[in-house]
């Protein structure tokens, strides 16, 4: 049957894959609608789609799902997912940025202080479609987080989540080009320029300060050139920039994306800790005490294969005193004097 999308439901069953100018569908036949196919037809404006009759009862299951939903959205950071979703969608749709609504989002949501126990709950067990949204928000977290922890100024704060706010305008821009032979051929060379369009976009406003347009298009670069759009390098990289950075690399990699799953949060830190020429060891290591804390008993795989409990920390997180059996005898490994040893691994 034929349907108006406003009235579609969780769990409705596509029976006609949906185009917009597309070789690639939209919401490919057979699928069956969830809050992301929604969401996305909602975004393109699409009026009208074929479902399958709806089983009995489909319509209670479906509110109750929606009920559901509700019930887990308790935390501080759903609300500023949801009301960025809809800064973000009109971006999709064409709409230029509001600065001053942009200000005005930043001063009203951000949070007062931010936790570990209220980020990575929530943004580790998130896999949706509308991961951009969600990596504004998530990094935006993250940077305060780090901000609050070297005592950078209430400012500067507001700075880190209005760059967060408008860093990813420029992928809003390129949606519309996803499903065509054109961005498939030139999927890197267009996605590297998302910094530079959103800086475009604000670069004679005078409402935003130099410092949030210079972490915008900025927040890719790499300390040893290797980043894009402008391989800046070393002091050409403000220090907030550097924590915007770090906290834009591993809010990526510990999201779901389609073409990859998430990564781990010790995973994402040892691969930022793995690359000190990139990024700015002062922030992946803060980030890593701030987020992974590693405490006494906790269990912990080792590079020499062995399952090692922590007795007791040291200055330097990752590198605590360490026990494990060995051909029946308990050894004492001190990380910080053994640097050949490395967690591989914290265990559940």
């Amino acid at each position: 049957m034929r349907i108006a999308s406003e009235r579609l439901i969780i769990g409705d069953r596509v029976t006609e894959s949906v185009f917009l100018h597309t070789d690639i569908p939209i919401v490919e036949a057979g699928k069956k609608l969830g809050t992301d196919e929604l969401r996305r037809l909602k975004r393109f404006l699409i009026k009208e789609i074929d479902i399958e009759e709806r089983p009995e009862g489909l319509v209670e299951e479906s509110q109750q799902e929606m009920v559901r939903l509700q019930e887990v959205s308790e935390n501080p950071f759903e609300e500023l997912v949801s009301s960025y979703n809809q800064v973000f969608t009109s971006w999709e749709q064409g709409f230029t940025p509001n600065t001053y609504e942009a200000l005005k989002w930043v001063k009203n949501s951000m949070p007062d202080t931010v936790r570990r126990e209220d980020i990575l709950p929530f943004f580790l067990e998130r896999g949706t479609e509308a991961y951009t949204v969600r990596h504004a928000i998530y990094r935006g977290a993250l940077a305060q987080l780090l901000a609050e922890a070297v005592r950078k100024e209430r400012k500067m704060i507001q700075d880190l989540w209005t760059a967060s706010y408008f860093a990813d305008y420029g992928l809003a821009r390129i949606m519309e080009w996803r499903h065509t032979k054109r961005y498939e051929a030139m999927q890197q060379e267009i996605f590297h320029r998302h910094p530079a369009m959103a800086y475009q976009a604000l670069q004679n406003d005078t409402v935003i300060s130099d410092t949030v347009k210079r972490l915008i298009v900025q927040h890719h670069e790499r300390l040893d050139g290797s980043g894009y759009p402008l391989k800046a390098t070393g002091d050409k990289i403000m220090d907030h920039t550097r924590l915007f950075i770090v906290a834009d690399v591993f809010a990526a990699m510990t999201s779901w994306r389609p073409y990859r799953e998430a990564y781990t949060a010790y995973d994402a830190y040892v691969h930022l800790k793995a690359r000190p020429m990139q990024y700015d060891s002062k922030y992946v290591t803060l980030l890593g005490q701030l987020l992974l804390p590693i405490g006494i008993g906790d269990r912990i795989l080792m590079s020499n294969g062995k399952i090692a409990t922590v007795v007791r920390k040291n200055v330097i997180f990752d590198r605590p005193v360490i026990v494990y059996d060995e051909h029946n005898q308990q050894v004492v490994k001190d990380l910080m004097d053994d640097r050949q040893l490395n967690i591989m691994k914290l265990m559940d």
